[in-house]
């Protein structure tokens, strides 16, 4: 529920949304759960697309790369998890909350014809034995 994208709390432009129902402790783990989410999403993302806990290395950079192997494995996965969640904050704090009708047309006019057009495209890629 991260913006740009976050229309329930949008629903009723109060100060939290549906969270105006709530105070005190319920209030502050409502927000506990949506950070904890981000930083979950971002070790996944960090562990699946940055390689995780394995150090930098650049080609042909023999010193560098012998200096980078000295930093341990969890402050490799820290780090790339908050610079993960540096960019999804950056993401959240950069773009205007679009309203229900912009989603919606970028959802059926972009999304679902690009998903169509991925799944013809991996049915055509089993049926024909296509390895890359």
């Amino acid at each position: 529920n991260r913006g740009p994208f976050d229309l329930p709390e949008a629903e009723s432009e109060l100060t939290a949304g549906y969270h105006t129902e709530y105070s005190g402790m319920h209030f502050g783990f409502f927000y506990l759960a949506e950070y904890l989410n981000m930083f979950i999403v971002a070790a996944v993302a960090s562990t699946i697309f940055w390689g995780g806990w394995m150090p930098l290395h650049i080609t042909g950079w023999e010193g560098f790369n012998t200096s980078m192997d000295y930093i341990p494995g969890f402050v490799w996965f820290f780090g790339k998890t908050f610079f993960v969640v540096f960019l999804l904050m950056w993401i959240k704090w950069t773009f205007p909350r679009l309203r229900i009708d912009q989603i919606l047309r970028l959802e059926w006019k972009y999304l679902v014809p690009i998903s169509m057009v991925n799944l013809l495209f991996m049915v055509l890629i089993v049926i024909f034995g296509l390895h890359f």
